[in-house]
């Protein structure tokens, strides 16, 4: 029985440009949160339908659902999959915002834990789409499959330049196959690539194509180099002070209310740092965010220190590290208090997370730190001719 699991599981591949469909997906799902709450919040919280009726917001997310789920089971074009990741990613955020009235015996949305239980399942998304991110299957199977996806989009006239060139490389990879009707079929389609026969099916990138090509091509210009490990030590550093320094205030916050009681100072710090806990359960869990809030501190800080002396395998690992630990356990205890506190911090430890990555990319590459060398960042290394050679910063 296993094995028969296993060989199935086996012939599975990947599909093209699944983490740019489950990016949609995450950024349907986490935006359809918050714009909903945003939405009611400022509106006071309408009911659509009047008398017995109440159409809550998760109808339409299954509708959307729904939607999202059957568009790739009937269109076969590959235009359909971004707008069917989009649609699922929007239609589950719905259905998960009202997470509180289906674990509540009083249909509670304003459950305290509902807003953590939507931001774990968020959680357990991103954690997908990471895996998926940073996997790569470069089997002749897995190439002949994409490349097959990418002939799909000759018959829509809408396959761009880019895409040829990548279709090329995956019949190249695929004409290696030990089975011989993969790699005559892999090598049949490549001299057909190859002749011209597929140039009428070439079009340019449309404007999203061109925006994004746009946005990398800022990026590989002004973040890059010095200026890309000062904005990297610069972000490590700003969001290590502010989770070390949130400690004496929650700290103080969190040990005053064990009496059930709050001195004045207590109430004006629990204005600042808009900690509002009234029980014993809250205590606790504020305590332990407390001393997770340090952890991840001390560890950003490290890691742009280490960063800052060239140091740059080890920064990054920290670096990661902190920034896991804060999106995944630090961020689940801050929405129990505060859940619009806690949205901009996930989104800024996002973007600091993929500061981050675009730095191991670019800086790292596979090669040593320069610590293992010696070398520090601006230094001139004496080769055993006795010049000098300026390494680059980064040492990689």
């Amino acid at each position: 029985m296993l094995s028969v699991v296993r060989r199935r599981l086996h012939h599975l591949a990947r599909r093209l440009d699944a983490d740019k469909y489950l990016f949609l997906t995450l950024l349907g799902f986490g935006g359809s949160i918050v714009i909903t709450r945003l939405y009611l919040e400022l509106t006071g919280y309408p009911t659509v339908g009047g008398g017995t009726l109440h159409i809550a917001h998760s109808v339409w997310g299954g509708l959307l659902l729904f939607v999202g789920g059957i568009l790739p089971l009937v269109l076969k074009n590959r235009s359909a999959l971004p707008w069917a990741a989009l649609l699922t990613g929007v239609g589950a955020g719905l259905f998960v915002d009202e997470i509180g009235k289906f674990i509540t015996d009083d249909n509670d949305y304003f459950f305290d834990a509902a807003a953590p239980v939507a931001y774990a399942v968020f959680v357990l998304a991103l954690w997908v789409y990471f895996r998926v991110r940073g996997q790569r299957d470069h089997s002749p199977r897995s190439q002949l499959h994409a490349a097959l996806e990418l002939l799909g989009d000759v018959v829509d006239r809408d396959l761009s330049r880019d895409d040829r060139r990548e279709l090329e490389r995956r019949l190249e990879s695929a004409c290696s196959s030990d089975t011989e009707r993969l790699s005559r079929l892999a090598g049949d389609l490549l001299e057909l690539t190859r002749s011209g026969a597929l140039d009428g099916g070439i079009d340019e990138p449309g404007r999203l194509r061109r925006l994004a090509d746009r946005l990398d091509r800022w990026a590989d210009r002004h973040l890059v180099g010095a200026r890309l490990r000062r904005l990297t030590v610069a972000a490590l550093t700003l969001l290590g002070i502010v989770a070390v320094g949130d400690l004496a205030v929650v700290g103080y916050l969190g040990v005053d209310l064990q009496d059930g009681s709050t001195t004045g100072l207590a109430d004006a710090a629990n204005d600042y740092a808009r900690v509002n806990i009234q029980d014993g359960i809250g205590v606790t869990l504020l305590l332990l965010r407390v001393g997770l809030d340090l952890v991840v501190g001390a560890l950003l800080l490290v890691a742009a220190v280490q960063i800052a002396r060239g140091r740059d395998r080890r920064g990054v690992e920290l670096g990661q590290g902190a920034l896991l630990l804060a999106l995944t356990v630090v961020n689940v205890l801050l929405f129990y208090t505060e859940q619009w506190i806690a949205a901009g911090a996930a989104a800024v430890e996002l973007a600091a997370l993929g500061l981050v990555w675009r730095f191991r990319k670019k800086m790292l590459q596979g090669g040593p730190d320069k610590e293992d060398d010696g070398a520090h960042p601006g230094e001139e290394v004496a080769p055993a001719g006795g010049s000098s050679v300026r390494q680059p910063t980064g040492g990689r």
